[in-house]
Formats: structure tokens, C-alpha cells, sequence
């Protein structure tokens, strides 16, 4: 059963990112019409490595796959970087200093998501982050990223914002 909160509400937008109003996650996540706030966060260290999670089992989208550093919803009231700190937080339990890259749309298998894509840098392994979250984190060598997505379950939300980003072809 998802551990995530279905009444959780998110900005309902245009795709030029004009706030149309709020919509509930269970709507959100079941209709690839309404486009909804979101983003990702790459999280890289000096020995051109980037920490990838392993999403946990209770998640209510791409369960057990992994997937970017951190990731999550812009909730209402928030602000992109906000969100993106608050999800680093939750999920790695790490405050470290992002930066913004670009925001692009995803047009997902269930979903649409205007996303905000930031990156940040950290050089150690988090070990407190939260299990309802994250099963795992990874430290994968930038050059062996696409090998890491063709050998396990890699979530295309992920993919779509590594190969942003320049990591994958």
C-alpha cells in the first residue's frame, strides 16, 4: 500500500507554468491532462559520481526502481526550490546548497509534470535517509550511467532528466 498522502495537494498548470489551481495527487497521478509542478534533483561529487536511490516499495509511482538523487512535488504554497530542498531533506536527510538548471515538461505513462531540475554537490554517502522514501542509495560513476539504466529497473522520469542534464545519450 503507497505511503503517500493521495489528498496531498500540488499546483494544477499551464504549460507555460501558469497556475491554473490546486488538484489532489490521486488526480494528478491519474490524468495525463493535468499537468502538475515537480522536481528533480542531481546530486554529484568530485570523483564524478552520482548518488542515485533506489525508490522504496511504498511509493505510489515507479515503486522499487531507481531512480535520480531526490525527487518529488512542488505541494501547494511552495515554491520550486523549496520543494527541491524539502526533498533532499526527507528523502537523503542532507541540507546542501542547489543550484537551477532548467525546467522542461515530462509527459509521462500516467502523468504530466512540469519539472525544475537542480543539482547540488555532496561528498559522502547519506546514511539517514528515510526508509519509507529510499531503500537504498548508490554512488554510480558518471561514465557508467548507462550501462546502471540498461541493467535495472530505472525510472523514465529519471532517465528523461539525466539524459537533461547530459549524463545519458
Amino acid at each position: 500500500m503507497p505511503h503517500d498522502n493521495q489528498a496531498e495537494l500540488f499546483y494544477r498548470v499551464d504549460k507555460n507554468d501558469k497556475v491554473i489551481g490546486s488538484v489532489p495527487r490521486s488526480e494528478a497521478h491519474a490524468d495525463r491532462n493535468i499537468i502538475h509542478r515537480a522536481v528533480d534533483i542531481a546530486i554529484t561529487n568530485s570523483k564524478r559520481r552520482i548518488l542515485l536511490q533506489k525508490r522504496s516499495m511504498h511509493k505510489d509511482t515507479n515503486p522499487g526502481f531507481w531512480s535520480i538523487s531526490a525527487s518529488g512535488h512542488v505541494t501547494f504554497g511552495e515554491t520550486y526550490l523549496q520543494a527541491a530542498e524539502r526533498e533532499t531533506k526527507e528523502e537523503l536527510g542532507v541540507n546542501i546548497e542547489l543550484k537551477f538548471v532548467v525546467k522542461e515538461l515530462s509527459k509521462l505513462e500516467r502523468e504530466q509534470e512540469l519539472t525544475s531540475i537542480y543539482v547540488g554537490k555532496l561528498d559522502f554517502t547519506p546514511t539517514e535517509f528515510d526508509t519509507t522514501e529510499v531503500s537504498e542509495v548508490r554512488w554510480v560513476d558518471l561514465d557508467r550511467i548507462a550501462e546502471f539504466i540498461t541493467n535495472n529497473q530505472f525510472s523514465a522520469a529519471a532517465k528523461s532528466t539525466l539524459e537533461t542534464l547530459g549524463y545519458v545519450q
